[in-house]
């Protein structure tokens, strides 16, 4: 039986308080803070797996000590991130460099991130990495976002989710872009890494799961610049 104790040193090896576990357990902080004093000696089995649960999502594994001596001990375990690969197009080299600094702070996922500067080189690195997320620009020389797009499509290709970026905005553009059933559309002078990273997580969360492919609306356009 895993008790209190373990419990315990489980939050505090994830450095979290009791607020933070109770939320992920899905329960009131008065409920898990009398059950870590002990006020609650004998709390319900749903709650008590609801704990354990939201502490084996981070890697905690309550397993049988070997010697039998405590009948249990705590083992943190790595969990390695699911690999993923996101395909950047986009002709403005400082646009994917700070694209790729931004996605260098999803911890969901071991990314590999692959360039291209056209849309020519991207259809071609398309075909080559196979990518479960696409940033394509809107605006490009040569073949732009709209028409990349509609070759991969005309090609017979499994579309993966497309956020769209473009730095022009305009409600006509908007429309395009959602009319081509694309996943989501940023604008690059408004938006904030924060959804920046939220909205490529869930593109990625979507692909993974062989879920339904919905469009994202941007947020509110009182936004910060792009730093």
């Amino acid at each position: 039986m895993i008790n209190i104790r373990q419990i315990r040193a489980a939050r505090a090896m994830l450095g979290w308080d009791q607020k933070e576990l109770a939320r992920r357990a899905g329960i009131s902080i008065a409920t898990y803070n009398n059950i870590e004093r002990g006020v609650q000696r004998d709390p319900k089995t749903s709650t008590l797996r609801a704990i354990i649960t939201a502490l084996e999502r981070e890697g905690i594994e309550f397993a049988a000590q070997p010697n039998g001596i405590e009948g249990i001990f705590l083992k943190a375990v790595i969990r390695q991130a699911e690999p993923a690969t996101v395909l950047i197009i986009d002709d403005n080299r400082s646009d994917r460099l700070l694209f790729k600094r931004w996605l260098g702070d999803i911890s969901d996922y071991d990314l590999n991130i692959v360039e291209a500067a056209n849309g020519k080189s991207g259809f071609n690195n398309f075909l080559l990495s196979t990518p479960d997320c696409i940033i394509l620009d809107f605006m490009m020389y040569g073949i732009d976002g709209l028409q990349l797009l509609t070759a991969i499509k005309q090609g017979g290709h499994k579309v993966p989710p497309v956020i769209f970026a473009t730095g022009a905005h305009s409600d006509a553009v908007e429309q395009k872009v959602f009319g081509q059933g694309v996943f989501a559309y940023v604008n690059k002078t408004e938006t904030k890494k924060e959804l920046f990273i939220k909205t490529v997580t869930e593109a990625l969360r979507y692909k993974k799961s062989g879920g339904p492919i919905a469009a994202h609306k941007p947020e509110s356009r009182a936004q910060a610049h792009i730093q």
